[in-house]
């Protein structure tokens, strides 16, 4: 059997290790909560003991991060304490500890416990791409947020296209709580809502488009009926042209222009069928003179230079103009920490693409519209250039829409699901993003503990390319020492001083297979790294020398649990100026972890 025990009392931890190992069982032994859990959602352990105080993470923290993450594995709580009240009074609420023993503990009963013990299998969870999950109704207070945290979610995305300021503010206000409570920087991404498209409301809620009948959309407001409706944007009529297709409902309706106007545009019916109010609208062959910015938009990013959050990302993008446009007005608000992510989802994005890499700061493969806007064949080609793309050019990508949608109402993805998940990771994607899953779903923190079973289960076997290796020439050149990191295999992890942020992209670039843990004092930093794969943010205020960031560095990185006495760690950093005045370009120290 397979234990993991969490003990901080050297003469105890000693003392298990060895009666467990006599009787066969392989042992895994921490000395607190941290530790535990790092572990056991990286192993496949049967059983859990565990003491409730410890350091750090106590044992009552710990288990209610295992009951979110991993509620299948049995713990068994040993304590001094176990006759205490108001300690089994707590212990009481937890489904999955199975006993509460007493130290001293009794061996005999302990062995008896275990032979009796049904296994539980688990997934594994601690990955290293990154999700990105939208709040809402089911998912935009501090204790659901809490448990996402811990379940894996390493960006939250506000969705502008609905909720008000003040409904943001308090799902903006409930992420930071939970941030501060599990220790973990999460990252705020707001999503602006672009010119949406939208018919207008129908009569009784839907109408019926027969197909070979004509509609007309007209730009005067009207309860839309079988002859006539309305366009949210009246704008886009003017830019209809005849035998321009205009799709309703992602597609599901298809209308085509047979009679252009400015104020009515009669359309013959392609594709019929029911359609309700307030449908999208999309149109794929027409070149639209509207802005991809509205004034909603200009609104909504002033409230984002307000509030600290640390992505923004722009809709409907078209051109590299547009991306700098809004870039510019970022940074003449004075809020440069502010990243913009370009989501592509027309067909000129798609045409513009390696412009558009060119001046983003990250990437979202939007393939809802993109699979409206573009034929759906192509969708799954153009997100594997896209990633391709990205990674030549060092930018976060995140691959999103529809990837665990039917686990909006149900407990279990389909496999078609499980397997597009899987192959955005294997294409190299950084991020996968959920949307209705976590923001009206059913059971938000059960879709991303499977979306991150499903990165996990990947990882194991995905590696860079001889095509990716072949860039390694280009980056080596801009700093020597990722020749280095992207061979790194023999050692437990990548301690990154990085303390400006310059450096951590073009580690999580080449160093895919073991922790990368980047040490800085900015908040602002550590949060923005959180999109980027396989970074693990240790925020470290203090005025230290060079040395003492080290061991403090390492001493976080033991006591959370990636490393452990007497491994192999690596130390990279980046430009600095040493002692002696010179200008060091790169670093690269290879340091065993010092037995205690």
């Amino acid at each position: 059997m397979r234990i993991l025990v969490l003990e901080d009392s050297k003469l105890l931890k000693e003392l298990f290790k060895a009666r467990l190992e006599r009787e066969g069982h392989e042992v895994t032994v921490v000395d607190n909560g941290h530790q535990g859990f790092i572990l056991a959602t990286s192993y496949p352990y049967d059983v859990v003991v565990s003491d409730v105080q410890m350091p750090h993470w106590d044992g009552f923290k710990f288990i209610d991060a295992m009951q979110v993450v991993c509620p299948r594995i049995p713990i068994i709580i040993v304590t001094s304490l176990s006759v205490d009240p108001e300690i089994m009074a707590k212990v009481a609420r937890f489904t999955n500890v199975i006993e509460l023993l007493a130290k001293p503990l009794d061996f005999k009963k302990f062995f008896s416990l275990l032979e009796n013990l049904t296994v539980q299998t688990h997934d594994n969870v601690n990955k290293k791409a990154r999700i990105v999950c939208t709040l809402g109704p089911a998912s935009n207070n501090r204790e659901v947020i809490g448990k996402m945290v811990l379940a894996g979610m390493d960006v939250a995305r506000l969705n502008f296209s609905h909720g008000t300021y003040k409904e943001h503010e308090a799902t903006l206000n409930a992420v930071r709580d939970a941030e501060r409570e599990w220790g973990k920087p999460i990252a705020v991404l707001q999503d602006l809502c672009g010119p949406k498209i939208r018919t207008g409301t129908m009569k009784d809620g839907e109408v019926e488009l027969e197909e070979g009948r004509q509609i007309i959309i007209q730009a005067e407001p009207i309860e839309g009926n079988f002859e006539r409706i309305s366009c949210a944007i009246p704008q886009i009529l003017q830019d209809l042209r005849k035998g321009d297709p205009v799709l309703l409902d992602d597609g599901l309706l298809e209308l085509r222009v047979a009679e252009e106007g400015e104020c009515d545009v009669v359309c013959d019916v392609i594709v019929g069928g029911i359609l309700k109010s307030n449908k999208g609208m999309n149109l794929p062959a027409t070149t639209l003179s509207l802005p991809s910015v509205t004034e909603k938009d200009w609104r909504d990013l002033d409230w984002a230079l307000d509030h600290s959050v640390d992505y923004v990302a722009l809709s409907f993008v078209r051109s590299a103009e547009e991306v700098i446009a809004v870039k510019k007005y970022i940074s003449n608000a004075g809020k440069q920490d502010l990243r913009l992510v370009a989501k592509i989802e027309k067909p000129e994005a798609v045409k513009n693409i390696h412009e558009i890499i060119e001046v983003s700061d990250a990437i979202m493969i939007a393939r809802g519209d993109m699979g409206v806007e573009l034929p759906a064949a192509r969708v799954p080609r153009i997100q594997q250039e896209i990633i391709r793309l990205c990674w030549r050019m060092n930018t976060p990508v995140i691959t999103a829409t529809q990837m665990l949608d039917s686990m909006t109402t149900h407990s279990r993805p389909t496999r078609a699901e499980v397997t597009d998940v899987s192959m955005a990771i294997r294409e190299g994607t950084d991020a996968v993003m959920l949307s209705q899953e976590t923001a009206t779903g059913v059971d938000p923190v059960n879709v991303i503990r499977t979306m991150a079973s499903i990165i996990w289960e990947e990882e194991q076997y995905t590696d860079l390319s001889g095509e990716q290796y072949k860039q390694l020439k280009d980056d080596a050149a801009e700093n020597p020492v990722i020749t280095a990191v992207a061979g790194l295999s023999d050692t437990a992890a990548v301690i990154l001083l990085d303390l400006e942020g310059n450096l951590f992209p073009l580690v999580s670039k080449w160093n895919r297979k073991i922790p990368s843990l980047l040490v800085t004092g900015s908040e602002l930093i550590a949060r923005r790294a959180s999109l980027y794969y396989n970074i693990v943010p240790l925020i470290i205020r203090e005025d230290y020398c060079h040395e003492e960031i080290i061991q403090k560095a390492m001493s976080i990185a033991l006591e959370w649990g990636y490393i452990k006495e007497g491994d192999a760690i690596a130390v990279v950093e980046g430009m600095r100026e040493t002692r002696n005045n010179l200008l060091q370009i790169s670093a690269l120290q290879i340091l065993k972890v010092p037995l205690s």
